[in-house]
């Protein structure tokens, strides 16, 4: 099928389909001028009552179109308050967007200019150094012409000493570490210096306002602007190296994740224990052995006996208990009297009669040894 034919067909069911819809169109009109009529007929046919209920029909009908337009009327409204609003919110959005890029090109010429002034600096610097070091050999030139013509050059003292003269050290020290020692002494403050530096650096600003009293409202209006527009600049600023220094610590610390990791798995490959060699401390060293030491062979008794009151003394094995001293106090009733002279007695009874019992089996193990 050629495309023409195909268009053909396409062009037949489009007029057929458009027939039909007047048809139908035509049909409902019909059907509606048809019921219209016989309401008309049937209005005159009914009673009053079917007159009432046909009239209650129409107000709530009448009351359903007027609430719908209400709603339509309202909806309009409101969509095109929002349109409205949608509109002023694009119109900010764009005015600072187009602020935005004049503060970022006012930055990228501050940036420029200020990467300038320090590269201008830098050939400066480096031109004095060499400046320095020329003179420097030039110096160092006549002096050996000198030496070597037979002059006497010397400085120092005629026994000897040096014969040359250091060059003072200009100190540029301070220039170049003031931020750091200014961040120092801003960390040793108090909380009451730093009160007291931002009340100092309040007035400077205040002076560097000048007398705002003297101003007129239009002038405060646009001094008050500038200094909104510096804030929001100074915010925006705070915003960016937050976050820059937020995504430097971040890199930091994945860096030095990255370090661990990689000391680790070389100390593992040598057959190193890793906790030990990142250890801040440094292993310890066996002086000996610990199976060379002779433990305790005192039983829980004999140990015990080291912390009680009554009878604290070091017990060893096969070793006798020192003597008891005896101490007398004073009593209430005017009499001497030995602290716990009977728990004394019978200890002495107790170990009597240890010493008994040993002696015996002493002798009954000499005797079986003579047999």
């Amino acid at each position: 099928m050629s495309e023409e034919e195909y268009s053909e067909e396409e062009e037949e069911v489009e007029a057929e389909e458009e027939i039909e819809q007047i048809i139908k169109h035509t049909d409902d009109h019909t059907k509606r001028s048809r019921e219209r009529i016989d309401l008309q007929d049937g209005e005159e046919n009914m009673t009053e009552a079917g007159r009432a209920m046909l009239a209650a029909k129409k107000r709530l009908e009448e009351d359903d179109a007027a609430k719908l337009q209400d709603y339509e009327d309202r909806r309009r409204l409101e969509r095109e308050r929002e349109e409205e609003e949608l509109r002023i919110l694009k119109e900010k959005q764009e005015q600072r967007r187009l602020q935005r890029e004049e503060e970022e090109k006012e930055l990228e010429e501050r940036r420029k200019a200020e990467e300038e002034r320090r590269k201008m600096e830098e050939e400066e610097r480096k031109a004095k150094l060499e400046a320095q070091r020329k003179q420097k050999e030039e110096e160092k030139k006549k002096r050996q012409q000198m030496m070597s013509g037979g002059i006497p050059f010397a400085v120092g003292t005629p026994t000897g000493g040096r014969n040359f003269i250091l060059p003072e050290k200009k100190k540029d020290q301070s220039e170049k570490f003031g931020n750091i020692v200014q961040a120092k002494q801003e960390m040793g403050m108090t909380k009451d210096q730093r009160e007291e530096a931002k009340k100092n650096f309040v007035a400077q600003v205040m002076k560097q306002l000048g007398d705002l009293t003297s101003l007129s409202g239009g002038e405060l209006k646009t001094k008050l602007k500038e200094m909104h527009n510096r804030i929001c600049k100074l915010e925006a600023e705070k915003y960016d190296l937050e976050k820059r220094l937020q995504t430097q610590e971040y890199d930091l610390k994945e860096l030095n994740e990255r370090q661990r990791q990689i000391n680790r798995q070389k100390l593992q490959s040598k057959g190193m224990d890793p906790n030990s060699a990142n250890s801040r401390y440094p292993p310890k060293v066996a002086i000996f052995s610990k199976y060379d030491r002779q433990i305790d062979r005192r039983n829980f008794n004999e140990r015990k006996a080291l912390y009680d009151k009554r009878n604290a003394f070091p017990c060893f094995p096969n070793v006798p208990p020192p003597t008891t001293i005896l101490e007398f106090k004073l009593l209430n009733d005017g009499e001497n009297k030995s602290p716990g002279i009977e728990e004394e007695e019978e200890q002495e009874e107790i170990e009597i009669k240890q010493n008994e019992e040993e002696e015996e089996e002493e002798e009954e193990e000499e005797e079986e040894e003579e047999e």
